[in-house]
């Protein structure tokens, strides 16, 4: 699946507001997904089953960690994005393909049939690829996601992308970012990042993600609990509709990279409202319990990592 091209044709007319930031896609965006499909096709594997998608990504995935540190495979990334919309298009009825280009890079996105709700199932699979993910993720994804756009009862928006992180070589500051986050911005980021860590280090139970805002009442912090997935996409929704100056939201998940390779890791994205968001990290090594040889406490593992930029949490 390396033939297919992973950025968009540039638009033409005859495209469709659907609501904000949404539109439909013009006829070279809908051939551009047709061969990102017959690259997914050609995998081999049935595509309507999101247990075998889900394999599919956990083995290239898995794979592609293993081999010496390079670049996130995008055309492979892009069959993957395109093979899990198309099962959750399936799932929902009137759902179908559109276009989010509420920011500078363009991401197909699937809307719900009232067009108000929508999900970026492109740009999850591609943030998964880098944090890492499961099997059965696609599955579950499939499962909440569908929900999410069946109920379709808030107002029009587009669900924002996770961000994603640089491709090459990540940078060491946020003052070396496109767009440099203001100082309270990398503050509440870097609260978030250790409180975040501080929770996985000491609670024996595995910590939920929660979220943090910064507003006319002063710092406000709330966990979400549930299922991971779903209560990281609730964190995001509270911090959106909170009106706040800034917000920021922590979830625990794992993280490649060349020096450690693959391990867990608390991530944390905050941002201004309207300004493109900082996203921060930092890798831990679990307790070794008692009866697994020597027993080792949690600990931090080397120091905080800045990820990348996403567009705004609020």
């Amino acid at each position: 699946m390396n033939d297919a091209r992973s950025t968009l044709p540039p638009p033409a007319s005859g495209a469709v507001d659907i609501a904000p930031g949404i539109r439909t896609l013009t006829p070279a965006e809908t051939v551009h997904l047709d061969r990102a499909r017959d690259n997914l096709r050609s995998a081999g594997v049935d595509v309507t089953d999101p247990s075998a998608v889900g394999a599919l990504l956990d083995h290239a995935r898995t794979s592609w960690a293993a081999l010496p540190a390079s670049a996130p495979p995008a055309a492979m990334i892009l069959a993957l994005g395109v093979g899990v919309g198309d099962l959750l298009i399936a799932r929902v009825p009137g759902a179908r393909w559109a276009l989010h280009h509420g920011s500078d890079d363009p991401t197909p996105t699937v809307v719900s049939a009232t067009g108000l709700d929508a999900a970026l199932p492109l740009t999850d699979v591609r943030t998964r690829w880098v944090s890492g993910c499961t099997p059965q993720w696609v599955g579950e994804y499939v499962t909440n996601a569908a929900a999410h756009l069946a109920a379709a009862s808030t107002p029009p928006r587009a669900e924002l992308p996770t961000p994603r992180l640089a491709a090459d070589d990540l940078p060491r500051t946020p003052a070396e970012l496109p767009v440099p986050p203001s100082a309270a911005a990398q503050d509440i980021a870097l609260g978030a990042l250790e409180h975040a860590l501080e929770q996985v280090l000491t609670t024996p139970a595995a910590p939920q993600p929660f979220a943090l805002v910064d507003g006319a009442e002063g710092p406000q912090v709330r966990s979400f609990d549930g299922d991971p997935a779903q209560a990281q996409h609730v964190a995001r929704e509270w911090v959106r509709s909170s009106g706040a100056a800034r917000g920021a939201v922590a979830w625990y998940g794992s993280l490649a990279t060349p020096e450690a390779g693959d391990g867990p890791a608390v991530l944390v994205e905050a941002s201004d409202a309207h300004q493109p968001s900082l996203v921060v990290a930092h890798r831990y090594v679990p307790a070794t319990p008692s009866g697994q040889g020597r027993a080792r406490a949690a600990r931090p593992l080397g120091e905080p990592l800045v990820l990348g930029q996403g567009e705004p949490l609020l």
